[in-house]
């Protein structure tokens, strides 16, 4: 009988590895059983994306990722999966609680780079089934993504004593 355990490094025990196989397996369902209908439904893939397209989802990818992990107006999505901390600066950190499922998909949803994948899944799926409506989607986000940059250069410019 094989030992799963013996096959983990240190440190993983108090990991929901189990959940976050579960999680990469939707992921994987989803995005096989998108291009499935796709296909299906005549929807053929493009055999080319334009380079300004995949830029625009790129940067609306960006901004979505960061709205659904980090933005105050989408705490309530991750209330159920997270704890709000202050650290010694002030500031709000949120953190992933509880255990298996929970600790998981709290995981998932204070990762900017992890829920980048899904948000990118959700995107390109939109941009093969409606471009023009995901264009303008992801031309809005992109925007904001841009907007936020700008901002961040701003604040680091105030605080170093620029005027």
């Amino acid at each position: 009988m094989l030992n799963f355990d013996a096959l983990l490094g240190q440190g993983h025990e108090e990991e929901p590895l189990a959940h976050y196989v579960q999680l990469m397996g939707t992921y994987l369902l989803l995005s096989a059983g998108a291009f499935t209908l796709l296909q299906r439904a005549g929807r053929p893939l493009p055999s080319r994306i334009p380079l300004r397209d995949a830029a625009l989802v790129g940067l609306a990818t960006n901004r979505l990722s960061r709205l659904i992990t980090r933005d105050k107006v989408t705490r309530a999505v991750r209330a159920p999966f997270t704890d709000v901390e202050q650290d010694p600066s002030g500031a709000t950190r949120e953190e992933p609680r509880g255990e298996g499922a929970t600790r998981a998909i709290g995981e998932l949803l204070t990762c900017p780079r992890c829920a980048a994948m899904w948000a990118s899944l959700a995107l390109t799926i939109g941009y093969f089934v409606s471009p023009r409506v995901t264009r303008g989607a992801s031309f809005l986000l992109g925007a904001a993504a841009i907007s936020d940059l700008i901002n961040t250069c701003y604040a680091r410019v105030m605080s170093a004593g620029g005027k």
